[in-house]
Formats: structure tokens, sequence, C-alpha cells
């Protein structure tokens, strides 16, 4: 029987903890593991009272994030979530069930036909569509959307992977080493409602820079 474990960084998320986690249904994880950045506004003393596992994240950075909790859990999938409202709890038994019919990595599309991306903004929309674009055509893809951290892939995959990006670029580096390996990728559009509460994390420039010179190194360094 396949299992899965959900690995989800925080900082200072404690709306998102109180409204969006209790949607989480038992039948459909394992095990929940919390990768906390330093959260000061009761987001660990929530998660406590849930009843999920906790990691104190030492160093920074989003990356070294999912890392911690990718050592940690104990599933023959990993699905990464956020309790920030961008990610909608309802999709996920749609996630398991294609990757339950033999995909390596299932991820949301938030650019779709049918998908509704509130979040973004302009400027940071642009952005996410163009670095998708420049994944498909440096590697090969036909992905709608290589940037958004909702994914659910085979531990085993992961690891063979070997993914060492420390912050935002986590979710791209995933998509790129994903197509360069011949991976099985299956996409879903899906929403992506306004956060709730919190402040965003990501910098807009310092990520792009982040994710130009990941492609750019990639691409030059095509083994891994």
């Amino acid at each position: 029987m396949k299992t899965i474990s959900m690995v989800i960084p925080v900082i200072d998320e404690i709306d998102g903890m109180k409204m969006i986690m209790p949607q989480i249904k038992n039948e459909w994880v394992d095990e929940i593991i919390i990768i906390d950045g330093g959260s000061t506004d009761g987001t660990v003393e929530e998660a406590e009272r849930l009843g999920y596992k906790i990691i104190h994240q030492k160093t920074k950075g989003l990356g070294d994030a999912y890392n911690l909790g990718i050592e940690a859990a104990k599933s023959d999938y990993i699905l990464f979530f956020s309790p920030d409202g961008n990610h909608i709890p309802q999709d996920i038994p749609k996630m398991i069930e294609k990757i339950n019919q033999g995909y390596d990595l299932v991820q949301i599309n938030r650019f779709g036909k049918t998908s509704n991306s509130e979040d973004p903004g302009p400027i940071t929309g642009f952005g996410n569509r163009m670095f998708t674009f420049l994944v498909n055509v440096f590697f090969g893809g036909r992905l709608g959307d290589t940037l958004d951290g909702f994914k659910i892939i085979k531990k085993e995959v992961l690891l063979d992977l070997k993914i060492d990006a420390k912050g935002e670029n986590f979710e791209q580096h995933i998509c790129i080493r994903a197509l360069k390996a011949g991976n099985s990728i299956c996409e879903i559009e899906g929403d992506e409602p306004k956060r709730i509460g919190g402040e965003r994390k990501m910098k807009p420039f310092a990520t792009g820079l982040e994710l130009s010179k990941q492609i750019i190194e990639e691409f030059v360094y095509w083994k891994f």
C-alpha cells in the first residue's frame, strides 16, 4: 500500500494553520510534517495542538526547509503543500488519483485554460509564465507551470533527482531535473486563491535572478 508524507514549510502562518489545515482529511495522507522557519505568531503552538510533527529549521531558505522534510519523511510519496490559502486542499485527492495511475510527479497548473490565479499580481504572474516558457524551451518540456509548490512526487524519484536548491528555486529545480531525467509528469489544472493572512516571503527580483541562474547552470551542466 502506497503511503504519503505531507511536507509543509511555514513562517508565521497562524491563520492558515487554523483555517486551512483542518480541511486536510486523515485518509489523504499518512503523516504531516511542519517545517518551521522561526514563527512567532503561534503557528507552532497551533500545529502542536493539531498533533503534527514539528521540525525547527536552523538555517534559512525554502529549499532547505523542503529538504529537511524530505529527510524526515517515512512514506513512499512526498506531497508538498502550503497552508497560506494559495493551495486548495480539495485538490489533494485528484493529485493522489493521478499519482496512483503511475506518474512520477503530479503538480497543479495555475495557468491552465480553466484555472484562475488570484494571488501573484501582474508582475509575478508574468514572471511565472516567462520562467515556465524558458524551462520548456531549454529542457524540452510542455509544462504549464514550473514554479508552483503544490506537487506530489515519488520519494525514490525525488532522491534520484538530487535536488540541492536552497531557496525559492526549489520547485523549478524539480521540474527541470524531472524533464532532464525523462520522468513522467502530470499536470492538473487548478485555482490559486488569495493568501490568507501572514506576509508573502518571496522577493521577486532576488528570486528572478536565482531562477535565471539555475536555468543556465542546469543547461550548461546537463548531468547531475
